[in-house]
């Protein structure tokens, strides 16, 4: 019951200010130019590549990683606010994208402490696949142009 309102919170990260970086660098103003389109348009394995990264980047690489290996490690360390360090830790992780780490910072409300509190990285798990989702069906109708 609380993914819903937890995914809700993951996507109002993004309407958070970023600092400012060059609009190249984005995936989403990417895919939005007719470069973007013409790259997709019919490339499967493209499509392919994208859907396993996110999978296996998602559940394996952040979140198994951040919140069900680190995080329960952290408590010892950091006391009661372990799911504050970790947002931290993981908002670093993200430095090829540094323009995105307010809205990381932030994003620590949707994913570190629900699984601090419920002692369980599948709500995060959850609440951050639900944005590989929206990815890839943002991805898939451009391929399917080709």
């Amino acid at each position: 019951m609380i993914v819903l309102p937890l995914i809700a919170l993951a996507a109002a990260k993004d309407f958070m200010p970023k600092l400012p970086h060059a609009r190249n660098l984005d995936f989403f103003t990417f895919i939005g130019t007719a470069d973007g389109r013409e790259f997709l348009s019919g490339a499967w394995d493209s499509f392919a590549v994208l859907t396993v990264m996110c999978i296996f980047n998602t559940v394996l690489g952040e979140e198994l990683l951040f919140r069900g290996y680190l995080l329960p490690r952290m408590a010892g360390v950091c006391g009661r606010f372990d799911w504050v360090a970790n947002g931290v830790i993981f908002a670093a992780y993200h430095l090829h994208r540094w323009w995105a780490i307010p809205g990381l910072l932030f994003g620590t409300l949707t994913y570190a402490w629900p699984a601090k509190h419920y002692r369980s990285a599948l709500v995060s798990i959850a609440v951050h696949s639900a944005q590989s989702v929206a990815m890839i069906g943002l991805v898939l109708p451009l391929v399917l142009r080709g």
